[in-house]
């Protein structure tokens, strides 16, 4: 019975961090085995009702000091669905030190968050949780990274600062249908199982319902599955229907 309990957690867990651009470790004790991929963003911020914003002269004007917050591309080591992490320079100072002992891209580390929700004392601890293989450090390596900077530019412009909370302005509108078209040609040439996890994901019926808010992940978790997938027959599908 216990190990039901136990696995019924991880599989929560799971889900909670299912969605969204964001990794999202929210509890104490949550954790993630991530690899590290690209290269860090560092901005530097200033906390102001609630939520991070890009620091700049208006901000200096008031007194305010920045803080650095640095972000990166990790991808999850059993899905290798790529998330975005966010966090503080000391998280950023152990990476460096990691980095330098092991090489980011040849393991898969463990991010644990230590301190409840909303703890101003909240730290991370990263260990290796696994060396690579060589054919997994190209697989990871060679999955699409989100573009740090675009990604950011939008947050801003929706007009809630750099949070990873925030939601795009464009959160209701369709996908790209370009993105759209190239996300159901690879979809076409894998099991109906795979096409089924799409949909499931996004909560959508068809591939051009999905959110243009979504449209990376939607990129990006399709390369997941065609790296996941292969030998297998295409899916005789509906929901590639304009």
């Amino acid at each position: 019975m216990a190990n039901m309990w136990e696995q019924t957690e991880e599989m929560a867990k799971r889900h909670e961090q299912a969605g969204g651009v964001w990794l999202k470790l929210a509890n104490d004790g949550d954790t993630a085995v991530v690899v590290f991929l690209g290269e860090p963003y560092p901005q530097e911020v200033c906390f102001l009702n609630n939520k991070y914003l890009p620091f700049d002269e208006k901000l200096r004007a008031q007194g305010l000091k920045p803080s650095l917050r640095v972000a990166l591309n990790v991808a999850l080591a059993d899905t290798r669905e790529v998330k975005v992490v966010e966090q503080a320079v000391t998280f950023f100072n152990t990476l460096r030190e990691l980095r330098a002992k092991y090489g980011l891209e040849k393991w898969a580390f463990e991010v644990k968050r230590h301190g409840a929700a909303k703890d101003p004392k909240t730290t991370y601890s990263i260990l290796p949780e696994r060396q690579l293989t060589s054919e997994e450090v190209s697989a990871f390596q060679a999955l699409r990274q989100h573009d740090l900077p675009k990604l950011y530019a939008a947050e801003a412009e929706g007009g809630v600062g750099a949070s990873p909370s925030a939601t795009s302005a464009k959160a209701n509108e369709p996908v790209d249908v370009k993105l759209a078209q190239g996300i159901a040609a690879a979809l076409k040439a894998l099991p109906r199982e795979a096409v089924d996890r799409f949909l499931k994901r996004f909560g959508v019926q068809r591939i051009r319902e999905v959110p243009a808010a979504r449209g990376e992940e939607a990129r990006t978790f399709v390369e997941g599955l065609v790296a996941e997938y292969s030998g297998e027959g295409p899916a005789d599908v509906d929901p590639f229907a304009s």
